[in-house]
């Protein structure tokens, strides 16, 4: 009783490529086509024609006054406020980042704004 195991020669292009692929993320390498690359904002862009189109024959029980008058108002305050997120990430940014030094040099505690009183600023092993 032999147990004959297929090694995948050297040679061979695919297998070389795969080695240091996980497992998992091989269901997904589809996602870096050029051809899905070129057509993926149709997608979402189906998803939300489908998504109005359901809004507007299956209103909401209780609706806001002005939905009412305005069908489809859910789905413009939804593109108002995804729009308003992107457009003030750079803003946000620039309020919220942090420079390069922020953290100090090297990954040593600063002595000057530690509360530890065995903070000196040396590194621990020579």
């Amino acid at each position: 009783m032999s147990v004959e195991t297929k090694l995948p020669l050297e040679t061979d292009v695919v297998t070389k490529q795969m080695d240091d692929i996980h497992p998992v993320s091989r269901y997904f390498l589809f996602l870096g086509k050029d051809s899905v690359k070129r057509n993926f904002m149709w997608l979402p862009l189906a998803g939300m024609i489908i998504c109005i189109i359901l809004g507007i024959f299956h209103p909401q029980k209780h609706p806001l006054p002005y939905e009412q008058y305005i069908p489809g108002s859910w789905a413009i305050w939804g593109f108002v406020a995804y729009s308003l997120i992107v457009l003030s990430a750079n803003t946000l940014f620039k309020l919220l980042g942090r420079d390069e030094s922020y953290y100090g040099e090297g990954g040593l505690p600063d002595p000057d704004y530690s509360t530890d009183p065995m903070v000196t600023g040396e590194a621990h092993h020579e």
